[in-house]
């Protein structure tokens, strides 16, 4: 069984893909009593490279010939990620926040880092373009000698530990002992694994009826194949069926806007804070998200999913 927080430190919101989790994360955000430090997706867990692909490398896909590679591949993601949020969020308000984030993960790579033996390695002379090959070849001849890092990575579990603390130095600092609220903090899909890497948390998944989480999919995300998605809803909930922890709590999006009242409470019951805490959160504005698929879908798209997909049909 879990272990049981009174007061989590982190609240954690995750989706599936337009599947209705920013209603729960707009409630969360707009009741003024959790500290939210960035108002865009977090996501670092989940990259390609993130924390999730460093913590593999580190275990089951360990060898010494890739972690170099792999920290230098994490560190460019987080800061290509902080980037991104620059562009999103008002610059007065995330520039603070920069220099503290970007120490905090400089100082969590020095602490996965064990064994720093340099060395050439293939992957180092596979990835050169043809102009730094001639460089080297110039620098050889002169005598100059390139500064070269083969570090290794630390066990999984003192990985895991590194990035709770990375995360506690990124977000508590600011936090007021307020609990922490992150939007898309890990994995919909494995929110158990995505999701250690923060100590004490809570986590919500929100999930959505087929035929309007498929209707915004093939809106925004080119996802056009109907029996793709088919697939691709199944083996969501397959995964889902074998979740089984007291700290992760699913709820269905239109649960949420038709039984609002009700499912606040039992959100806010699993989360330990208060539903009498008001919230700038529109509820009317999400309502016109459910039965979105009347105007997007044709006649065949919807019977094909009703046929299919019947389980999971919420109206």
């Amino acid at each position: 069984m879990a272990q049981e927080f009174k007061n989590p430190k982190y609240i954690i919101v995750l989706g599936t893909t337009y599947s209705g989790s920013g209603a729960i994360f707009d409630y969360l955000n707009g009741r003024g009593d959790l500290y939210t430090p960035i108002s865009e997706e977090y996501l670092l867990p989940i990259l390609p490279n993130g924390l999730m692909s460093l913590e593999a490398i580190s275990n089951k896909a360990f060898d010494p010939a890739i972690t170099e590679n792999a920290i230098l591949n994490f560190k460019d993601t987080a800061y290509k990620l902080m980037n991104y949020w620059t562009s999103k969020i008002d610059k007065n308000d995330i520039n603070k926040k920069l220099s503290l984030y970007k120490n905090a993960i400089n100082e969590f790579i020095d602490e996965i880092s064990s064994a720093d033996y340099p060395m050439r390695l293939f992957w180092q002379e596979l990835n050169k373009s043809k102009v730094e090959i001639f460089i080297d070849k110039i620098n050889k001849f002169l005598g100059f000698k390139k500064n070269v890092k083969t570090r290794l990575i630390v066990s999984e579990n003192e990985l895991v530990l590194a990035a709770q603390k990375m995360h506690d130095k990124m977000f508590l600092p600011d936090s007021n002992g307020l609990p922490i609220l992150l939007d898309q903090g890990g994995s919909g899909w494995n929110p158990v694994e995505s999701t250690k890497y923060y100590s004490n948390c809570k986590t919500v998944i929100v999930t959505r009826d087929p035929r309007d989480q498929f209707a915004e999919i093939k809106a925004y995300k080119e996802g056009g194949s109907v029996n793709g998605f088919i697939d691709w809803y199944n083996e969501m909930q397959r995964r889902h069926k074998f979740i089984k922890n007291d700290n992760i709590l699913f709820i269905k999006f239109e649960d949420f806007i038709k039984d609002n009242k009700n499912l606040t409470k039992i959100l806010c019951q699993h989360m330990s804070i208060s539903s009498s805490v008001s919230s700038k959160y529109q509820l009317d504005i999400s309502k016109k998200n459910v039965g979105k698929f009347h105007q997007y879908l044709d006649k065949n798209e919807i019977f094909t999913i009703e046929s299919k997909l019947s389980d999971y049909i919420r109206f």
